[in-house]
Formats: C-alpha cells, structure tokens, sequence
C-alpha cells in the first residue's frame, strides 16, 4: 500500500510541476509582448513628429506598458 501512496504522490508533484511551467511560459509570452510593444512605441516615438505628438505618445506608451506589465506581475 505504501508503494501505490508513493506512486501517487509522485503524479501529483509531477501535476504540480507541469502547472507551474505552464504558468511560467505564459508569464514569459505575456513579458515578450510587453517588451515588443514598449519597442514599437520607442520606435513611434523615435519616428515621432512635433513635441506635442511626442508627449503623447510617450503617455500612451507609458500606459500601455503599465498595463501590460501589470498583467505579467
């Protein structure tokens, strides 16, 4: 009986690691996304026009950063 609790415990520990490397590859997918997109909006940015379409664009860069980073903590 013992052997069979030990066989149990060990698909459980291997359930649980599976899991966590599932929400680990996510967190990396939805880090990866954050960083392209801060990328793009450095690139508008650095593409950019007057001042006042700067400040703008920086904002909503630093906003949808915010809330993409915000997503992955």
């Amino acid at each position: 009986m013992d052997g069979m609790m030990e066989v149990v415990g060990m698909a459980q520990d291997m359930q649980a690691q599976k899991l966590q490397m599932q929400q680990a590859v996510a967190g990396a997918g939805l880090a990866k996304e954050a960083m392209e997109f801060q990328g793009s909006m450095v690139n508008a940015i650095i593409s950019g026009g007057t001042g006042m379409d700067m400040a703008r664009d920086s904002g909503l860069a630093a906003q949808g950063i915010g809330s993409k980073l915000s997503v992955v903590a």
